[in-house]
């Protein structure tokens, strides 16, 4: 028994003095322990980090692509756009053409008025002037009728053989 107690006692005091068994101390196994843990943290790390950068390179390169496409979409479009600034003057060049051949249309109204005012005012003398004409027709078309008897009274006389005049 006293040389168990002798190992257990020589085993505490290796203990104490940091050493374990083969000659090593006992904060080198944490430290070994440690160093394993961190250089596997840090590889799935790197390897995490690697696999964005290539995602990111892969998205770069599909938008280097559509930028391409684009680039000749754009180099295609030129030749048929014009500047903003210079399609405004255009338009408001040609809207102050219309503007200037406008401007003479209310005068023109005022003369096409009293054109037609006066047209309105012959229009109404005519339709008197007719209305007396009227009358007068029927004065005649009541004559012509009388005429029509005594013209009709004479060819039957002269188809009679009856001598007309001296």
């Amino acid at each position: 028994m006293a040389s168990r107690q002798a190992t257990l006692l020589q085993s505490k005091r290796q203990r104490s003095l940091g050493t374990v068994g083969a000659g090593q101390p006992a904060g080198t196994a944490s430290f070994s322990r440690f160093m394993w843990i961190f250089t596997t943290l840090g590889l799935v790390v790197v390897i995490v980090v690697i696999g964005f950068l290539i995602g990111i390179v892969r998205a770069l390169e599909s938008i280097d692509n559509g930028l391409a496409t684009s680039s000749n979409s754009v180099a295609g479009a030129t030749a048929n756009v014009q500047p903003l600034p210079d399609y405004i003057r255009e338009i408001n060049s040609a809207l102050s053409d219309i503007d200037t051949g406008l401007k003479p249309i209310p005068g023109q109204v005022a003369g096409i008025n009293d054109s037609l005012q006066s047209i309105r005012g012959s229009a109404q003398r005519i339709d008197a002037s007719l209305k007396d004409t009227s009358r007068s027709l029927l004065d005649t078309s009541g004559s012509l009728v009388d005429t029509s008897d005594v013209l009709g009274n004479a060819a039957r006389t002269l188809g009679n053989g009856l001598p007309i005049g001296p």
